[in-house]
């Protein structure tokens, strides 16, 4: 493989359009409330912030899908919202997306929403509205239904986890089980500090922190975050873990190898959706072929791009070849 090359780089991302991926997990609406700070207020030491203009986006796992769409990846987006403003603003927002959302199932609680108010570029302060810990095994059955009848033409499931409810420790079990069954890799960002409903996963995708909040532990060394990370790589019986690491890059196990793979971040503006990017990228090079090395390392790029945007952002086709060309013609 000439990796990177102008023509390697076209013919992948030219191949996403061919691949199928099931998302499932904590569906949720971004909203942004863009503004100008030009005094203090009167009544508390907190700056007066005049909205200027507001944007919505796809948030959590919705994001995910939506990165993978924009890639020209096919995505089937499973999971739930609220029969509520919200959630009709952000299924309109994921059909603009080109995002199936065929599999949203609808409950009486309200669709997540995170607000922020952002000023100069700058996070201020996020407003959650959330109470998706009270959701029904009849909720999750719709959605695994779903899923049940889609996965026979699916490449691969991403589950994206953010705790709300949803991915249950049965739930993600039964799932991981049916994926197995089907011969379907099964790529997580996982949440918490109890990964045991991961076990038999195909690939975790844990940040820093939450690795170190799963395993009980910080790391002084990277020999004691290898030792810790094949160790707990195989207690779940996974194939592969990627612990995204922000400016020290990403760490990359498996039967193979242990690697660390350096950041590609352009300017960093704002980490929103960083973790959801990788995932999908990592996913659309893992099912078109790529080993888990060259996977990581396109991912890794992905982010960069994304965090220099403010906001909740995606990458298109073009801008990832011309990274990987860059990204090519210097190593």
């Amino acid at each position: 493989m000439d990796a990177f090359s102008s023509d390697f780089s076209r013919k992948l991302i030219a191949n996403f359009s061919s691949l199928s991926i099931l998302v499932v997990g904590d569906v949720m609406l971004d909203e942004y409330h863009w503004c100008d700070v030009k005094r203090i207020s009167p009544e508390a030491p907190v700056p007066i912030c005049k909205v200027t203009r507001t944007t919505l986006a796809p948030g959590g796992a919705a994001n995910v899908a939506a990165n993978i769409a924009s890639l020209g990846g096919n995505v089937d987006l499973c999971g739930i919202i609220g029969s509520d403003s919200s959630g009709e603003r952000l299924s309109q927002l994921l059909l603009d997306h080109n995002v199936n959302t065929s599999g949203l199932a609808q409950t009486k609680h309200p669709t997540i929403l995170k607000s922020r108010i952002i000023a100069k570029n700058q996070h201020v302060v996020r407003v959650d509205r959330d109470d998706h810990d009270q959701l029904s095994d009849d909720d999750r059955h719709e959605v695994f239904t779903y899923i049940s009848s889609r996965i026979s033409s699916v490449n691969a499931i991403v589950i994206s986890d953010y705790l709300k409810g949803l991915l249950t420790d049965t739930f993600t079990r039964s799932l991981i089980s049916l994926a197995k069954k089907h011969g379907c890799k099964v790529i997580i960002d996982p949440k918490g500090n109890d990964y045991s409903k991961y076990t038999d996963a195909s690939i975790i995708t844990p940040n820093y922190s939450e690795f170190c909040q799963a395993t009980h532990n910080e790391y002084s060394s990277e020999d004691a975050i290898r030792s810790a990370a094949l160790s707990f790589k195989k207690e779940l019986n996974i194939s592969s873990m990627i612990i995204t690491r922000s400016e020290k890059g990403m760490t990359i196990i498996d039967d193979k190898e242990c690697i660390t793979i350096p950041t590609h971040a352009l300017d960093v503006f704002d980490i929103t959706g960083a973790g959801d990017t990788v995932i999908a990228v990592l996913t659309l090079c893992l099912v078109s072929g790529l080993e888990i090395k060259y996977s990581a390392i396109i991912a890794n790029i992905a982010a960069g791009l994304v965090v220099s945007k403010v906001g909740t952002a995606h990458v298109s086709p073009s801008e990832l070849e011309t990274q990987l060309i860059d990204y090519g013609s210097s190593h």
